[in-house]
């Protein structure tokens, strides 16, 4: 095996006994010979970790496989006939006339999803201008249907089909290296699906617009900085198909699901990890997107992002629930909201309830382990690590699908009336809690680049500033939210809204 290096957030405890991390998160006991390798693998700033014997390489295939660690794989460009490149394409013509010199050498195949008349000329003509294939639909099957017309045209066009298959909208551009990027992680069997990172980028000359400088570095299809490996409930749980290289033989028949035109992405990637495929986000591979250019656009586009959950909640059940909680944690957040508003007797009571979910969620970790014969210490941190992701997801529904009630929060907290306020500003900090990592990460940014005497990259133009990324993130979370919000009035299908309760103590 090549060299590994840690995923983000991935650690070990007790010397190499007990490694924590992975998608989905977990924990993990290894046997005393793997616990060195393991232990400096997952350390801290480690880099790049080569397997010398036979040991070593068997640990670091658990990382792997448990996606504590990803395989360093180094650059190799594939064959011009090992690639099949598809392109779904509605309306303009312009956006996939700067596309298609990014695919010169390539076989393309680019999918007219029933354009107009005008749209539909421009658009031959452009592909004719660059020698790609053209299928063109007679009605609109949205971009899942045009994805599946395209695999089977580019199958049915080449005596041999490529083994691999590279899905990209018509408003992206690739970087020159990205399939070299991508291509060998094919190697390992498993791997049915690599996904690069997807960036908004700058159009124009200069610093670019409030939104470019916004989606360059946290857009609603960039999905970080950090390598990962993908998996319904883990930190990524999934790919967009905006641009993506795919195992050929992996994918379903069909890939995508007629009429999904919204969310079909998660449901193919859901679909295959269900399979026992693997699936890998690699964000050192970019590719960029072009931004919506007004405010109005952009969030419905969000907003059609969460019409989605419920037909993927009929598809996948139970995955699309804003938050999860246990008893103990129910007990901790109640606890909390009673003793922020309670004065004298009711806030004792507060946090007597709040320690006492503490309490629980803490004994069950504990017991649980001690029967298994597993380190109590351990039981502890997975408990308290359980509660704060019980209430972190709190704090993001309160952003999105509950906004709502995060809005008459907001409004109550300047309320005169001084308990309704002070309960009404626990519910803000507690929504806006889960975004301090990200907006301090936007303030270094633009300090930095403030600090910078050079001018900023053409892809991504200045920093923004942290309080109007905070802003415009807040934004697109209340439209998602109202999407699923009316998606769910709609259908009448509350799942979406409703938090799924567990039985026992995480």
């Amino acid at each position: 095996m090549t060299g590994i290096a840690r995923t983000q957030g991935s650690y070990t405890r007790r010397s190499g006994e007990l490694v924590f991390g992975g998608s989905p998160w977990g924990l993990a006991r290894l046997s005393a010979p793997a616990r060195p390798f393991a232990r400096r693998a997952l350390r801290r700033g480690a880099g790049a970790v080569e397997p010398v014997n036979d040991v070593e390489r068997a640990t670091a295939g658990l990382l792997v496989d448990r996606g504590l660690a990803l395989p360093i794989h180094p650059p190799r460009r594939p064959r011009p006939d090992e690639v099949d490149v598809i392109v779904p394409v509605h309306g303009s013509a312009v956006p996939l006339a700067r596309l298609l010199p990014a695919l010169d050498g390539h076989r393309v195949t680019v999918v007219d999803d029933a354009s107009s008349a005008d749209d539909a000329r421009e658009i031959a003509r452009v592909c004719a201008a660059h020698g790609v294939r053209l299928v063109v639909l007679p009605e609109n099957v949205g971009p899942g249907g045009a994805r599946n017309a395209g695999l089977a045209a580019s199958s049915d066009a080449a005596k041999v089909p490529a083994d691999f298959v590279a899905f990209l909208d018509a408003d992206t551009v690739p970087t020159e290296d990205w399939l070299d990027v991508l291509r060998p992680h094919f190697d390992e069997p498993a791997v049915a699906v690599v996904a690069p990172r997807v960036r908004g980028t700058v159009t124009g000359a200069g610093a670019g617009t409030v939104l470019e400088r916004f989606e360059s570095r946290r857009g609603g299809l960039d999905l970080g900085s950090h390598a990962r490996r993908v998996a319904p409930g883990g930190q990524i749980g999934y790919v967009p198909t905006a641009a993506l290289l795919v195992r050929r033989e992996a994918l379903p028949d069909p890939p995508f699901e007629p009429g999904l035109r919204v969310g079909e992405d998660v449901d193919l990637i859901w679909r295959l990890v269900a399979a026992g495929h693997t699936v890998r986000y690699v964000p050192s591979a970019e590719v960029h997107h072009e931004v919506r250019p007004g405010l109005r656009d952009w969030s419905k586009r969000h907003a059609a992002y969460g019409t989605s959950a419920v037909p993927l909640e009929d598809r996948h059940p139970g995955r699309l629930a804003p938050a999860t909680w246990g008893w103990p944690g129910l007990a901790v957040l109640a606890g909390c909201l009673v003793a922020a508003g309670g004065r004298g007797a009711m806030r004792g009571m507060g946090l007597a309830v709040a320690a006492g979910g503490v309490a629980v969620q803490l004994g069950a970790g504990v017991r649980r382990f001690h029967r298994r014969g597993l380190p109590v210490s351990g039981g502890a941190e997975v408990a308290v690590l359980g509660l704060r992701s019980e209430i972190t997801a709190v704090g993001n529904a309160l952003r999105r699908e509950w906004w709502p009630i995060g809005a008459v929060a907001l409004a109550v907290s300047a309320a005169p009336a001084s308990r309704p306020r002070r309960v009404a500003r626990a519910v803000v900090v507690l929504a806006l809690a889960p975004t301090v990592p990200d907006t301090a990460q936007a303030a270094r940014h633009w300090v930095q680049d403030r600090l910078s005497h050079d001018d900023p990259p053409h892809d991504a133009g200045a920093a923004l500033d942290p309080v109007r990324h905070l802003a415009l993130r807040l934004v697109a979370d209340a439209a998602y939210g109202t999407g699923v919000l009316h998606a769910a009035v709609r259908s009448r299908r509350w799942a979406v809204l409703r938090p799924r309760l567990r039985g026992r103590a995480a």
